[in-house]
């Protein structure tokens, strides 16, 4: 069975169904010893796939599982799971967080049009943080939204940039406490009490190490230079 390095851990996934290995297939492994196995039961797809908002597949339940389980077993050891689009340029990474429809897919693609040579993304929708000391960085992972964004790559990243509506362009840096209750609501929410106090721990660490920024913006590409330009200088 193949092995799979995620966040730089090593997992053995053991799926019942072949999309969850199709989906994981660029960050297969050989010769390595895993940190972790991970599978999930019939049932649990079953109900995975009850509680969806839309109609949807037990394989497709599966991968969500399957990841939520990993996430679990990482939140005790500095690895969260951010719900945000990372992008990388220079060397480093950096984070867009939005509500759905606020227009975080469209930023992104303004940079990757405005900056072709300079952008790739990590992970458009679900990347993972990982605590390193006073640094963080940021991973590609398999699970990346409906756009199919994500890399097998990693980056230090340099700040995280929440977004808005507005008529006017502006950006501004949050202090923590703005910043705090910004972050939590991107944040997956591991169960188990070493999980949370993974999380709490983690967190707090991000505050202090990482810059964020909110960003009232239309969508142009004046928006898109104004985040780039700040953010790549932050």
């Amino acid at each position: 069975m193949p092995l799979y390095r995620i966040a730089d851990f090593v997992f053995d996934i053991e799926p019942l169904y072949d999309y969850t290995l199709s989906l994981c297939k660029d960050y297969e492994v050989t010769g390595e010893a895993a940190d972790f196995s991970v599978c999930a039961t019939l049932a649990e797809c079953e109900a995975e796939a009850a509680r969806a908002l839309t109609p949807t597949t037990l394989a497709y339940s599966e991968a969500l599982i399957v990841y939520r389980k990993i996430c679990d077993l990482l939140a005790p050891r500095g690895v969260i799971l951010l719900h945000g689009a990372t992008v990388k340029t220079g060397g480093r990474a950096y984070a867009f967080c939005a509500p759905s429809g606020t227009g975080k897919t469209t930023h992104i693609r303004l940079w990757l049009s405005l900056f072709p040579d300079r952008v790739t993304v990590l992970n458009g929708d679900k990347p993972l943080l990982r605590r390193e000391g006073e640094s963080f960085t940021v991973y590609g992972t398999p699970w990346c939204g409906k756009e199919g964004w994500n890399k097998n790559d990693k980056a230090p990243l340099s700040a995280i940039c929440f977004l808005e509506r507005g008529e006017k362009n502006a950006i501004r840096r949050l202090s923590k406490e703005e910043a705090l209750g910004r972050i939590f609501e991107q944040l997956l929410k591991p169960s188990g009490a070493l999980g949370i106090d993974g999380l709490l721990s983690t967190v707090d660490g991000l505050l202090s190490a990482v810059p964020m920024f909110l960003l009232s913006c239309n969508i142009s590409e004046e928006a898109a230079r104004l985040s780039y330009d700040t953010l790549t200088h932050a």
